[in-house]
């Protein structure tokens, strides 16, 4: 079982790069060994975690998903500034704020699909929330992530919506 907190985030200015790609093509390793060496080029870091992020159509839903489904990818570093000058290359993500269900997950990333189906399956049904594709979902890994540490540990965060907004009405991105 894993332990899922609803958490809600304020904004964050993200720096990297990104690419469209499927859900069949696996191309995150090799998003990442491009900007991996890149990160030293960006001086005003917020922290020093690594974020790995997804940003999927709008009105994606779990039934929709097929092995060629395309969505954006990111590999990014967080920005203690957004108007600092980019390196070459790199790009600006903001990341909006907003709710999102969080939890950490330890082990190899070809193991993941099995955490990600306990919050789909299990405890999003009775959570009182739903997936908000509006917005990235992502990762957040500490300098030293390996992604072959059976033991390596990332913060998963997903962004959710309540399924009734505070008058008690259901939520209108749900139609």
């Amino acid at each position: 079982m894993i332990d899922i907190e609803v958490q809600d985030l304020g904004p964050l200015n993200l720096v990297g790069l990104s690419q469209t790609t499927r859900l069949a093509a696996a191309e995150t390793p090799n998003l990442w060994r491009s900007f991996g060496p890149r990160i030293q080029e960006v001086s005003a870091r917020a922290d020093s975690y690594r974020y790995s992020l997804r940003q999927y159509p709008e009105k994606l839903t779990e039934a929709g998903m097929t092995p060629e489904t395309e969505y954006t990818e990111w590999a990014a570093v967080a920005l203690s500034n957004a108007d600092d000058t980019l390196p070459d290359g790199l790009e600006l993500l903001r990341l909006p704020g907003g709710t999102y269900a969080h939890f950490t997950y330890r082990g190899l990333p070809q193991d993941f699909g099995r955490a990600l189906q306990y919050l789909m399956q299990v405890w999003m049904p009775s959570s009182g929330y739903y997936i908000d594709n509006a917005r990235p979902h992502f990762e957040r890994m500490g300098a030293d992530y390996r992604p072959d540490d059976p033991e390596a540990s990332e913060e998963v965060f997903v962004p959710v919506l309540p399924l009734t907004d505070a008058n008690g009405f259901a939520a209108a991105s749900l139609s």
